[in-house]
């Protein structure tokens, strides 16, 4: 009689196991897991199996998602300056922004020089002389690039954000970027 109390609670956990680990990621992430019904016999009075719930990250403290902020002075004629008579001009970004170049001929180009000053971030940009260059400057923290997709830590619609263990909504936009002219001076 000891032998056939002890398979059937052998049994009994086996199958609880398999239900629990099979039934909780298939559930929508909406909806808690049902409640699962656990009939003590007098052998299993002191073993209970807890039923498994999904459970999430939690969601992301919201982020400023402002555009970059550029003194309108950094991208005059009047701050370009010339090496080897190629004209350049220095512009300053708070620290992580994103930059891309909007001229398609590839005459404007720009590159982090590496130096921070003043606690912002020195992009360097140079192209031809007495021309205008469109620049967009993009708040990283608003980037949904940074969020990996289809995790298992987040509700659907949702992205893991690994650097803030948080989820953040999949929605895009430029609502964190910013156009400006870089105005390129001459260089004789």
């Amino acid at each position: 009689m000891k032998k056939t109390t002890y398979l059937l609670l052998a049994a009994t956990i086996l199958v609880v196991l398999l239900a629990s680990a099979c039934g909780g990621s298939a559930a929508p992430a909406t909806q808690a897991a049902p409640p699962v019904e656990i009939v003590p016999t007098a052998a299993l009075a002191t073993a209970q199996p807890v039923p498994s719930v999904q459970t999430f990250a939690p969601a992301c403290q919201t982020t400023s998602c402002s555009a970059p902020v550029v003194e309108e002075m950094d991208t005059e004629v009047q701050k370009t300056y010339c090496v080897e008579k190629v004209p350049y001009q220095n512009i300053m970004v708070a620290p992580g922004t994103a930059f891309e170049s909007l001229d398609t001929s590839g005459d404007f180009k720009c590159k982090n020089s590496g130096t921070v000053v003043d606690g912002k971030t020195v992009i360097t940009c140079t192209g031809k002389n007495l021309w205008a260059y469109q620049l967009k400057l993009i708040n990283t923290a608003c980037s949904v690039s940074a969020l990996m997709t289809g995790a298992s830590q987040c509700q659907e619609g949702l992205g893991y954000d690994a650097a803030q263990n948080c989820c953040a909504p999949l929605t895009g936009g430029d609502s964190g970027s910013v156009t400006i002219k870089v105005n390129l001076g001459s260089c004789e």
